[in-house]
């Protein structure tokens, strides 16, 4: 028997323009809000189902759904407790909305709760209308759907044995420091792409911008 399937949607407060790309995400998924990114649901007129903050910059709303209220003075971000909350829970598919913005402190901090997943094998993906962002290791199979470009790069430490194929630049069995830009803004040749890494792990970043 396989591991059941709990898809959960953890929406930061990050200022977007336009949340029409939010409503793909959602069917069927839990809605936890970190903080103000529950102003997005009310937007949308969607009801979360958690909401995880300390209500520092919006004021603590007054809904019928659970509210966990951090202290203002805590190690982690809001966004972060709520990915922490989903994993606690069970949930093993995860979509991170309205958590690329024009703070890049913020913007890498959820890359690093994207990287928290991983570590935990937790399927976790951070999208804005533009991008899609994952961590990524082994054999990974990318579609081109939504996605025209696609981007690589060594997380943390030195990949060895990086294969593409099915690209307009395709790759076999090189390596990637992690400073090396060798493998930014590639394109799809066929329908699909593989992306083999023997050792370590990558961000994955699929643009359409």
């Amino acid at each position: 028997m396989g591991t059941e399937v709990k898809k959960c949607a953890v929406i930061s407060g990050a200022p977007e323009s336009d949340l029409s790309y939010y409503k793909k995400y959602l069917n069927d998924r839990y809605i936890i809000c970190a903080d103000s990114g529950y102003k997005k649901c009310d937007a949308l007129k969607i009801a979360p189902d958690l909401i995880v903050g300390d209500f520092d910059s919006s004021q603590k709303p007054d809904l019928m759904c659970e509210i966990i209220e951090l202290q203002v003075r805590k190690d982690d971000t809001d966004t972060f407790h709520c990915i922490k909350e989903a994993v606690a829970r069970g949930y093993n598919d995860i979509v991170i909305l309205g958590g690329i913005g024009s703070r890049i402190d913020h913007t890498y901090s959820n890359i690093l709760c994207v990287n928290y997943c991983f570590e935990r094998n937790v399927k976790c993906v951070l999208v804005n209308s533009k991008n899609m962002l994952t961590i990524a290791s082994g054999e990974t199979v990318i579609k081109k759907c939504d996605y025209e470009y696609f981007s690589l790069f060594a997380l943390f430490e030195k990949c060895t044995g990086v294969s593409i194929k099915g690209a307009q630049y395709d790759l076999d069995n090189v390596e990637l420091e992690p400073s090396s830009q060798l493998t930014q803004s590639n394109a799809f040749k066929n329908d699909k792409v593989i992306i083999e890494i023997k050792n370590g792990k990558i961000i994955l970043i699929l643009s359409n911008d």
